[in-house]
């Protein structure tokens, strides 16, 4: 990872989310809310803007609404560069049209990238009104307000309810309760979840770009148990699960410098974590690929791409490099997709793949590489960063633009209600209000959302609270005797008022 200067707007957005504020750390997504319009009939302009009022008002409980002037111009690229001056990452847009006594109210909720493509909800009513005030909703229209508000919540936010019919089914969701663990030493870049010294407790693994820690889990807290010494420098993933299979979870360390990927393996020889395999030249992560378990995947880097060609299976070699497997049949999954930036979700007994596509939409794959279904709104990265060592003229990057990739937040498949079908569970982080520019955002607050297969295609099922810090990683703790789930978030948290502010923490989402 090699630092950018970054534009001066951005740095002074950075210094003002140093500085506690209410709108900085609000707890709730920030939706731009235009004007509704009132179409082929100006008699209802006053119902419209009355309207408009009644369901910010019914909304605001759970959205951070903010109303934008009607002198604004309501296209695509109007509405997207006042969204993102004030901050918001969703668009709320709709009209008022009447066609004798009955009235039709749009509206649709969209991200701020695509204005045009996001979740629409349609309430009609009877024009009651026995006046024409501005200030004052005719019953019918308020009812309108109310069902609306109601949809609208509803398609954001998830009600926990997937399917139709004999199909539907509820996923559990977390009680809404967040906690942070006491502050913990250095940058975390990436964490893990898993028993890496078999004392049968599950440990977290966290990376610094300098070096590696396990901590043991104390209710909401973190002790360090060990650091590993000399475990390499610029750190931007970790991993643990028992690759070799002899009943010892491996950490498995991915390190980015100068274009190149470099991945280690440790593993607990009863004493101390030793390294097992050194320099592997690939990106690494692990995934459970149903029937056939939990395997290590690969991916090679490149200096102009920062990666580059299909996601492979690979064994560990104890002696170095690493043996590469079935290369021939890669994972079917669609081209440019990188190592970190999918999740493969159990479906019976096959196996799909929930992916990141163009401009960070979900996208959901078959087991065949079909593309089944595609989001409509994008799901955030992290702030970590990787940039390309070369440009395409092979001169240093240094000289020129790069190509720069955010690190995505955790997407990871777990099958909440036991009906051996997994949901997918995905972490989001949000733009700050004004921290949104061109080429870069700036985050104060991550939330984690919940989509469940229905069918082909992915529906949400429910949206956490927010933590009020950027979420750098997470992990998941569930057990699937009791369908209990807590999710850990590791963030700066850049949240309090006095002492130290700035520090890192793992917090509970549960």
């Amino acid at each position: 990872m090699r630092p950018r200067p970054l534009p001066l707007a951005a740095a002074i957005a950075v210094f003002l989310v140093l500085i506690p504020s209410p709108s900085a750390f609000a707890a709730r997504q920030r939706v731009a809310m235009f004007p509704l319009q009132a179409l082929a009939d100006n008699s209802i302009a006053a119902e419209a803007a009355s309207l408009g009022k009644a369901l910010k008002e019914k909304l605001q409980d759970r959205l951070d609404i903010q109303s934008i002037s009607s002198d604004v111009a309501q296209d695509a690229t109007g509405m997207k560069r006042k969204a993102r001056s004030v901050g918001a990452t969703y668009i709320l847009s709709g009209a008022l049209s009447r066609i004798g006594r009955t009235v039709t109210l749009d509206l649709t909720l969209a991200a701020t990238e695509d204005p045009g493509k996001g979740r629409t909800v349609v309430v009609t009513g009877q024009d009651d009104r026995k006046h024409t005030g501005a200030e004052e909703v005719p019953s019918s229209y308020a009812r309108m307000a109310t069902e609306a508000a109601a949809k609208l919540k509803q398609l954001f936010f998830g009600d926990e309810v997937i399917g139709e019919g004999t199909a539907r089914r509820k996923i559990p969701k977390l009680t809404g309760v967040v906690s942070r663990s006491r502050s913990i030493p250095g940058d975390v870049v990436s964490v893990a979840w898993m028993d890496t010294d078999r004392d049968g407790k599950t440990e977290v693994v966290a990376a610094y770009e300098d070096g590696i820690a396990v901590y043991r889990v104390d209710g909401d807290d973190l002790a360090e148990k060990v650091r590993i010494p000399d475990a390499g420098e610029r750190m931007i993933h970790v991993d643990a699960a028992d690759m070799n299979r002899n009943g010892i979870a491996e950490i498995i360390a991915v390190r980015y410098a100068a274009g190149k990927a470099v991945s280690d393996v440790w593993e607990y020889d009863g004493k101390q974590y030793s390294r097992i395999a050194r320099d592997i030249p690939y990106f690494l992560r692990k995934v459970d690929l149903g029937a056939e378990g939990i395997v290590l995947l690969a991916q090679d880097s490149d200096p102009v791409t920062i990666f580059k060609g299909p996601v492979f299976r690979i064994a560990i070699n104890r002696y170095g490099a690493g043996e590469r497997k079935d290369l021939e049949t890669p994972l079917p999954l669609p081209e440019g997709t990188w190592i970190y930036s999918f999740a493969t979700l159990k479906k019976g007994e096959a196996v799909r793949y929930a992916a990141l596509g163009e401009r960070d939409r979900l996208i959901l794959i078959d087991e065949k590489g079909n593309k089944l279904w595609e989001s409509i709104d994008a799901v955030s990265g992290t702030e970590t960063t990787l940039d390309a060592a070369l440009l395409p003229s092979g001169v240093a990057a240094f000289s020129g633009p790069t190509k720069r990739l955010h690190v995505p937040g955790l997407l990871s498949g777990i099958d909440l209600d036991g009906d051996k079908n997994d949901e997918l569970v995905v972490l989001n982080n949000l733009v700050t209000a004004g921290g949104f520019f061109e080429s870069i955002r700036v985050y104060s607050n991550s939330e984690a959302l919940c989509f469940a297969q229905d069918g082909d295609q992915l529906r949400l099922a429910w949206r956490t609270a927010q933590t009020g810090a950027s979420g750098r990683d997470s992990f998941l703790d569930f057990s699937p005797k009791t369908k209990t789930l807590r999710i850990g978030i590791a963030a700066r948290d850049t949240g309090k008022l006095l002492g130290k502010f700035g520090e890192w923490r793992v917090f509970w989402l549960k």
